[in-house]
C-alpha cells in the first residue's frame, strides 16, 4: 500500500508530506515551508518559457532602473567607456504565486537565476564581448505574488567615440544599451521606472563629473533599454602640468629679442625653447585619440601656432643679427635708414615728454613727425649705423610677437570658455 502511494505522488512530495504530518502539534521553523513552498513552486517549472498565460493577446511588462555607481573610466584613444551600478530589474511570472497562509505566513523566497525565467539582457556596443548579464548562483527575491526583482550589480564597458575638440576642457557623451535578445516587441515591453537616472550613491571619479544621467525605453530600431550619460572631465592637472607651461614658454620665446648680441646666446635660447614646444606637443598628441572626426582638439592647433611663432621667431632673430653684425662700410638703404630714424625719433619724443619739465613739453607738443623727416632728408643718411637698425627690428620684433602671442592665446580661451 505505501509503495503504490510513494509510486504515484513521488518520493520528493511523500517525504514532504510526512514532513507536514510529523509538525502538526509542533512549532516547525520557516526553513521546512519555504523548502514546500520551492518543491512546489519549482515542480514542473520550464525556466526556458516566458511567463505569462497568453501571449498573443497580454504582454510580459519587465520594469528596469539603474543607479549610477561610478564612471570607473573613460579612455579617448580606445574609446571604451565603463561604469559600475546596480541594475534593477522587476516582472511578474504567475507561475511563482502562492498563498502566504499555506506556507505560515511566507510573503517572500528567494531562487538562484538558473532556476526560474530571467530576461536575457545582453550590452550592445560591448567592448569586451557579448555576454548575458547576471551570474546563474545569483539569487532573486521572489513575493507571494509572482514579482520577481532581480538586483544585479554591473560593470558595464561600452564603445563611445570621444569628442576632444574643447580638451582638456571637454564634455562627452556616452549611451549605454541594453538588448533582451531574442525577444522583440510582440512579446515584452520595458518600462524605464524614472527618466534621471537614481545618482543616490554615486562615488566621484578623480577626473570625470558627472553632469547628468537619464534612462528611457527604446522600441524603435530595436527594443532596448537605454542610459544617456553626459559627463566633463576636471581639467585642473592638465591645465596646470601641459597648458601653462606652453603658454609660457610661447611668451619666453619673445625675450630672444632682448638678450645683447654679443652674448652669442640667441640662436640657441630659440632653439631650445622651440624644443621644449614640441616635446609637450609629443605628449599631448600621445594622450588624445589618433582621429580628425569629428573634429581635432583646438589644442593641437595651438600648439602648432606657438611652433610657428617660434620659427618665426627663430628667423627673426637670426635676420637681426646679420643686421648687428654687418660691416659699416656697407651703406644702408635709404628706406631703411628713413624708417629707423623715424621709429627712433618717435621713441625720444615719447621718452622727452615723460621727462621735460611743463614749461618745456609745450614747445615739445609742437614738433611733428613731418618736421622731422624734413630734417632727417637734410641731414646725411650713412648716420643711421647697422646696429641702429638692429635696435630698432629688434624692438619691432619684440612688440609684435608678443601682441601676436597675445591675441593667440586670449582668442583660444574664450572659444575654450564658450564651449
Amino acid at each position: 500500500m505505501a509503495f503504490n502511494i510513494v509510486s504515484s505522488i513521488g518520493c520528493t512530495q511523500f517525504v514532504l508530506l510526512l514532513l507536514n504530518y510529523a509538525c502538526v502539534g509542533v512549532i516547525c521553523d520557516n526553513s521546512t515551508y519555504k523548502t514546500n513552498l520551492y518543491v512546489d513552486l519549482l515542480t514542473g517549472y520550464n525556466s526556458g518559457v516566458l511567463p505569462g498565460r497568453q501571449y498573443s493577446s497580454q504582454l510580459l511588462n519587465i520594469n528596469m532602473s539603474f543607479r549610477i555607481g561610478q564612471i570607473q573610466s573613460f579612455d579617448e584613444i580606445t574609446g571604451e567607456f565603463t561604469i559600475v551600478g546596480l541594475l534593477v530589474v522587476s516582472w511578474q511570472d504567475e507561475r511563482l504565486e502562492w498563498s502566504p497562509a499555506n506556507y505560515n505566513g511566507l510573503a517572500f523566497t528567494h531562487f538562484k537565476q538558473k532556476e526560474i525565467w530571467t530576461p536575457p539582457f545582453i550590452l550592445g556596443q560591448s567592448f569586451d564581448g557579448i555576454e548575458l548579464i547576471g551570474n546563474d548562483e545569483m539569487h532573486f527575491n521572489v513575493l507571494y505574488t509572482g514579482v520577481v526583482n532581480w538586483n544585479v550589480p554591473v560593470k558595464l564597458s561600452s564603445s563611445c567615440d570621444a569628442d576632444v575638440t574643447y580638451y582638456p576642457f571637454d564634455q562627452q557623451f556616452c549611451s549605454v544599451t541594453l538588448l533582451p535578445w531574442g525577444y522583440t516587441t510582440n512579446l515584452i515591453k520595458i518600462n524605464a521606472i524614472g527618466s534621471p537616472v537614481d545618482a543616490t550613491q554615486y562615488t566621484e571619479s578623480p577626473i570625470w563629473d558627472l553632469v547628468s544621467a537619464t534612462q528611457q525605453s527604446v522600441e524603435d530600431p530595436v527594443l532596448a533599454f537605454t542610459m544617456e550619460i553626459k559627463f566633463k572631465r576636471k581639467p585642473l592637472f592638465f591645465v596646470m602640468n601641459f597648458l601653462l607651461p606652453t603658454i609660457l614658454m610661447c611668451f619666453i620665446n619673445m625675450f630672444a629679442f632682448l638678450l645683447p648680441a654679443e652674448s652669442g646666446e640667441r640662436v640657441g635660447f630659440c632653439i631650445t625653447v622651440l624644443l621644449a614646444i614640441a616635446v609637450f606637443l609629443s605628449i599631448v598628441s600621445s594622450a588624445l585619440p589618433q582621429t580628425s572626426s569629428p573634429q581635432m582638439a583646438l589644442l593641437c592647433y595651438l600648439l602648432v601656432v606657438h611652433i610657428t611663432l617660434s620659427l618665426m621667431t627663430l628667423a627673426c632673430t637670426v635676420c637681426g643679427l646679420r643686421f648687428y653684425f654687418r660691416s659699416d662700410q656697407e651703406q644702408v638703404p635709404q628706406w631703411m635708414a628713413k624708417l629707423t630714424r623715424l621709429v627712433e625719433a618717435e621713441r625720444s619724443l615719447n621718452v622727452s615728454k615723460s621727462r621735460v619739465s611743463p614749461d618745456i613739453s609745450s614747445s615739445v607738443k609742437n614738433i611733428k613727425p613731418e618736421d622731422l623727416e624734413q630734417d632727417e632728408d637734410q641731414n646725411v643718411i650713412t648716420d643711421v649705423s647697422w646696429k641702429q637698425v638692429s635696435a630698432v627690428f629688434d624692438r619691432a620684433c619684440f612688440v609684435v610677437f608678443v601682441v601676436l602671442a597675445l591675441v593667440c592665446n586670449i582668442a583660444f580661451m574664450v572659444v575654450l570658455a564658450c564651449s
